[in-house]
């Protein structure tokens, strides 16, 4: 899918936002972009299973056809078939038949507690700071960026997503909401590459962040920042668009370094039972 290209002069600002890549084009394209060298069957069923997670793809949304798949992932309709198969297999798409049939997302991955505490307890608290910094360093660009070049259009959606996160009922659906407000940052920085960077952050610690393990978190303490986000992005204030995102990831932060020794403890005291016992 191609991206429109600004052409500029660097020694020359632009006197309005140059949209450099397209909000829907850009996250489509992380979706369905090169495989790596593994089983290809086995890779796609992971992409569009992680995309499922992070939100970009919703119940409901119907995916490009068997042989659109391959030519975007580079493989046979064979290949995407099988993919299919298992996520199928799994109960996360349907295929129908018929005029208006196509593969559509049924249901979304369910987050297991115990893989998440497991994940988590395989994570040093060094490993944990390192990846906040990772994300405040990714973030908080995107927010700079962001407060310059987004348009109305992209404001009003990253209202929405904040409204989406305020109406989630349940860890998975909050993680997902999360997961989408960050990277739709990174989509009104119109920088592929800090796209790609948010993407993989998500899908490594999204779902972690939010799962029900060790001290669950308050998502309505994290909505605050999240909001006061939104309004520095309308006031096109970098500064502080950059500076509440970092305060809402270092939040992030230590919340998960103190699920992490919550666990820990938990796991100490029952060890001790048990040897009591």
């Amino acid at each position: 899918m191609a991206s429109e290209s600004s052409g500029l002069d660097p020694a020359h600002a632009p006197t309005a936002p140059v949209r450099v890549i397209a909000d829907r084009t850009a996250l489509r394209d992380h979706i369905y972009r090169a495989l790596p060298e593994v089983d290809r069957a086995e890779a796609i069923a992971n992409r569009l299973r992680d995309s499922m997670s992070v939100g970009l793809l919703t119940e409901g949304d119907r995916l490009p056809s068997e042989l659109e798949m391959a030519e975007s992932f580079g493989v046979s309709p064979t290949t995407v078939r099988d993919a299919l198969a298992t996520l199928r297999a799994e109960g996360l798409v349907d295929t129908r038949r018929g005029r208006h049939g196509g593969t559509f997302v049924v249901s979304l991955p369910e987050v297991s507690t115990g893989a998440m505490r497991e994940r988590l307890s395989a994570l040093s608290v060094v490993e944990l700071r390192d990846i906040g910094d990772h994300r405040a360093a990714v973030s908080t660009a995107s927010a700079r960026l962001a407060a310059s070049r987004a348009v109305e259009s992209d404001l009003e959606r990253f209202r929405r997503l904040v409204s989406a996160l305020a109406a989630a009922q349940d860890p998975a659906a909050r993680a997902r909401a999360d997961s989408r407000i960050w990277l739709e940052l990174a989509v009104m920085a119109q920088s592929r590459r800090l796209l790609g960077l948010e993407l993989q952050l998500q899908l490594e610690i999204g779902e972690l962040l939010w799962a029900p393990v060790g001290s669950p978190g308050d998502h309505r303490t994290a909505l605050e920042p999240l909001q006061q986000l939104a309004d520095a992005l309308e006031r096109r204030d970098a500064e502080a668009a950059a500076l509440v995102t970092g305060r809402r990831i270092a939040a992030d932060t230590f919340h998960m370094i103190d699920q992490k020794l919550t666990l820990a403890l938990r796991g100490a005291q029952e060890d001790g039972s048990h040897d009591r016992a």
